[in-house]
């Protein structure tokens, strides 16, 4: 390597800088949201940011790795607005109701919403085998965790439905995938008005009275539900 070339490359930082890497990844979650993974290169990203191509580098080894770090924060978007308060809550009835509002909850995110559209869009276009296989696994452990509350639900007598409850918690992923991005066609209020329906819709067909908090007693109070 020439004098030149080592010149021209800035040092590697002997810590790396979380504040930057907060940037990086910030920047990056709205970039991929917006313009999708082949819609967006590193170069673009560190411009954003006001940092060489180089040092982009030194945070992250490669575009698919920091598009994998993006994923993740979806991910951790959906617990801290669906899965975490849906395990906080005592009865299956209750831990329902939790992953509707926490879908609405997401819509009402406006700093985040595009991006979460974006990258949902985005995640299953994207033919590498780390992204997919990181979705896979994602996509299965949700499909699980609301299979269980499913089935504890049918055990404890607040639901009833037939066969396994693993096919209705996909139906229900793909519910809040589907209702996620749609929000990027419709407003964010039509959306949500329509996981309001399909929340009041669930109750019924699971043969028990929706929850007071979605106002369908004053709507329907009549009809014989548990």
């Amino acid at each position: 390597m020439s004098t030149l070339t080592l010149m021209a490359q800035p040092t590697k930082p002997a810590t790396i800088d979380t504040e930057t890497r907060e940037r990086i990844l910030q920047t990056a979650f709205e970039m991929f949201g917006r313009y999708g993974y082949d819609g967006v290169s590193i170069d673009q990203i560190s411009k954003a940011c006001s940092l060489s191509k180089g040092a982009m580098y030194w945070y992250f080894r490669n575009k698919e790795a920091l598009f994998v770090e993006c994923v993740k924060r979806l991910r951790k978007l959906f617990v801290a607005h669906i899965y975490g308060p849906m395990a906080g809550a005592d009865a299956p009835k209750e831990q329902m109701l939790k992953f509707f509002q926490g879908i609405e909850s997401v819509l009402n995110d406006s700093e985040n919403l595009e991006s979460v559209s974006g990258l949902l869009i985005g995640v299953g276009r994207v033919d590498r085998d780390l992204i997919k296989e990181f979705r896979t696994r994602a996509r299965r452990d949700a499909e699980h965790f609301l299979a269980n509350i499913l089935e504890n639900g049918r055990q404890g007598h607040q639901f009833r439905f037939v066969g396994d409850a693993l096919p209705i918690a996909r139906a229900l992923f793909i519910v809040l995938e589907g209702c996620l991005v749609q929000a990027r066609a419709d407003t964010a209020e039509q959306t949500a008005d329509a996981v309001h329906r399909f929340a009041v819709g669930f109750f019924l067909a699971c043969g028990t009275r929706p929850p007071p908090e979605l106002g369908f007693e004053t709507i329907n109070p009549s009809i014989p539900l548990s």
